[in-house]
């Protein structure tokens, strides 16, 4: 397939929830324009970060087109479609065409762990079944596999394949994927604190959690990647701060966290997620004092 190309800032948005636990559509909607407004060049609905594991197929579907009528063709829109079962990956590549959205991102088969040979026939059970362009998303972690260099240059050749976000956290895994498919499929990176080295090697975008908090210094910090800008030292600061601060928690749980401390409030997590502790909150409220993080959620 060919048109997709997606490149640049990607934020992948939280899904805010009320003081009911029902989706905060007017702070969703805030959220994409904030986005879009500090340089975004995509947006990603319903992924990790928007806890799609904790939303019904209903909302999921909903999140989707409300986030395509919202955003109203100022970039593209990515659907998160991951799913247990296969039947519901299709459901919810259906619900993202039905949509409107650009693509959906997808994490091959969650929990069952699969071999390479079965990573290859669920991927291509997908493609053969949805026009929905798709973005395979690596993550190790939370996959329990990963979605080797290898592995994805033989997905590449797949009709719906345009790109794939790595988050391996391993440059040479970045560097490897845009040597074997950068010239056929799209390269994002899971992480901002991995612009710089990502840009050098030739990654074409970035999936990104900290953006909707901090939107002009993520802009900047990837603006400036390859220009070798004095600045960049001090912004790569801030990038890695607001990184402690998720990881002084839950990363879905401490993103709300943070974006409730700077004034970004979204709500609390869903379960199985809880709210963070005192100690955690104390160690979030810590490091944006003693970094300033501050500035940038002003900004």
């Amino acid at each position: 397939m060919t048109g997709a190309n997606w490149g640049g800032i990607f934020p992948v948005l939280v899904t805010p929830f009320g003081a009911d636990g029902s989706i905060n559509e007017s702070r969703y909607k805030a959220l994409i324009d904030e986005a879009i407004t500090n340089g975004a060049q995509g947006i990603v609905a319903a992924g990790s970060t928007g806890e799609f594991y904790a939303l019904t197929t209903a909302e999921r579907a909903r999140l989707y087109k409300l986030t395509v009528d919202h955003v109203a063709k100022r970039v593209p829109v990515l659907a998160g479609v991951a799913d247990l079962r296969v039947e519901d990956v299709l459901e919810a590549c259906q619900s993202a065409i039905a949509a409107g959205c650009a693509g959906g991102m997808i994490l091959p088969p969650i929990y069952a762990m699969p071999s390479p040979r079965e990573i290859v026939a669920f991927f291509e059970y997908i493609s053969r079944n949805t026009s929905l362009p798709l973005m395979l998303y690596n993550s190790p972690r939370r996959a329990g596999v990963d979605i080797t260099p290898a592995l994805v240059e033989q997905l590449s050749a797949l009709p719906t394949v345009v790109a794939i976000k790595d988050s391996s956290g391993l440059i040479t895994q970045v560097t490897e994927l845009v040597q074997r498919v950068g010239n056929r499929i799209r390269v994002f990176v899971g992480y901002e604190t991995m612009i710089v080295p990502a840009r050098a090697v030739g990654a074409h975008g970035v999936v990104a959690m900290a953006h909707q908090i901090a939107g002009p210094l993520i802009r900047d910090y990837w603006d400036k990647a390859l220009t070798g800008d004095k600045a960049l030292d001090a912004l790569g600061r801030d990038v890695f701060a607001f990184y402690r601060c998720f990881q002084s928690g839950a990363y879905y749980a401490a993103i709300k966290e943070t974006m409730s401390q700077l004034g970004r409030d979204a709500g609390g997590p869903r379960l199985p997620l809880l709210p963070l502790a005192a100690e955690q909150k104390a160690a979030i409220a810590k490091i944006i004092a003693e970094s300033g993080l501050a500035r940038w959620a002003n900004a």
